[in-house]
């Protein structure tokens, strides 16, 4: 059974995606992309070892209690865990739940990987947004992309193009918990 290396959960957004989604931050990434709104989610440290089994079953329980329709794998970087993220992905589509993964990789290095994992990730994937955040393009255009050099690549015919443009605005959303306060969304030049 797989593994993921987490550093963050949300069992209902309306930032990461279209609709509401069960989002997943993955922990790591050597990009390191300036102006990044997750740094400190880029040190490839442990942090919060799940596995996949108790992922899928987390996704479940926030479909039966919040309606979503889909889940988002973003980080750091999910492909430097796309064992556990593949096997997530693919429980997701047999239970006709949607995939958005978020990376810094353009497509095709992805493609030239020759991964069996990231190619079993990108199979069960219906929107992939790719390429390195560059703070110099911020997007303010699409709802959910950081920055105009990155793609919306529709992998499926689950979601048309333009979706990423449906709200018209940035989201931000703040949960208050015992212990903290978090924000997700785009926070950053709003």
């Amino acid at each position: 059974m797989p593994y993921l290396n987490l550093a963050a959960i949300r069992e209902c957004t309306e930032a990461e995606g279209p609709g509401k989604r069960f989002a997943i931050w993955s922990q790591g990434c050597p990009r390191k992309c300036k102006g990044c709104c997750n740094p400190h989610m880029q040190p490839l440290v442990k942090r919060h070892i799940v596995n996949t089994v108790d992922v899928r079953e987390m996704i479940q329980k926030s479909r039966m209690e919040n309606g979503i329709e889909g889940v988002s794998f973003i980080g750091g970087e999910p492909m430097l865990q796309a064992e556990g993220f593949s096997d997530v992905a693919n429980w997701c589509h047999e239970n006709d739940l949607s995939v958005l993964v978020f990376t810094g990789f353009l497509h095709q290095e992805l493609l030239d990987m020759h991964n069996p994992f990231v190619d079993a990730l990108l199979k069960n994937t219906d929107l992939l947004v790719d390429g390195p955040f560059i703070e110099s393009r911020l997007d303010y255009e699409r709802d959910w992309i950081g920055s105009t050099n990155q793609n919306a690549i529709f992998l499926t015919d689950r979601y048309s193009p333009g979706i990423e443009k449906q709200q018209g605005k940035r989201r931000v959303e703040c949960f208050v918990s015992d212990e903290k306060i978090m924000i997700n969304g785009w926070p950053v030049g709003l």
